[in-house]
């Protein structure tokens, strides 16, 4: 009993300092596009994504529907122009997620892990996403990392909120995808 009751501390114990291990911030990130979203006349954050070559991938739309398909890393970073609660950014971000008809279980899911991971956000903070090359997602606030949520399917659906050819704002969304300049 006390072998097993050892056994599954030490577990317990490694599988939370290895959530814990940082990933640190990509470096050497090249711009591809930037976009300020403004709700009526306010300004609520300035967005800025990245990628290793400055590129967006045309194909990012598609469906991912293997595991075998090519992920790029993509880093979006939302510098904030308003303090904005973390109840406030979780209920808009599942608010987009109906939107795109995510699956309500994922989004359950995902959240409770949002939940656990985000901070409320103040005037001037940034938030950024990376997805790296498995398509996990890595979050930080100004620069510190927050953690992690190992799932492509929930990195792909997080970044469409920005990303997606039908999001909330297109013409957000092609500016920072670099499909229009202003």
């Amino acid at each position: 009993m006390h072998t097993n009751l050892f056994l599954i501390s030490v577990i317990l114990f490694f599988t939370g300092l290895a959530h814990a291990v940082a990933q640190p911030l990509p470096e050497n990130m090249k711009v591809i596009g930037q976009a300020e979203l403004k709700v009526l006349w306010f300004s609520v954050y300035n967005a800025r994504l990245e990628s290793d070559d400055g590129m967006f991938d045309a194909t990012f739309n598609s469906s991912l529907s293997s595991a075998s398909d090519s992920i790029k890393p993509l880093l979006l970073t939302l510098n904030y122009q308003r303090d904005i609660s973390q109840q406030r950014l979780l209920d808009e971000t599942q608010e987009q997620w109906q939107r795109a008809q995510v699956n309500a279980d994922d989004q359950k899911r995902w959240l409770a892990s949002l939940a656990d991971l985000w901070p409320d956000i103040r005037n001037q903070d940034s938030l950024s996403f990376y997805q790296d090359a498995d398509g996990h997602g890595h979050f930080y606030c100004n620069g510190v990392y927050l953690g992690a949520i190992k799932d492509k399917h929930f990195s792909r659906a997080f970044l469409n909120i920005w990303l997606a050819d039908n999001s909330a704002f297109p013409r957000f969304t092609q500016q920072l995808t670099g499909r229009l300049t202003e």
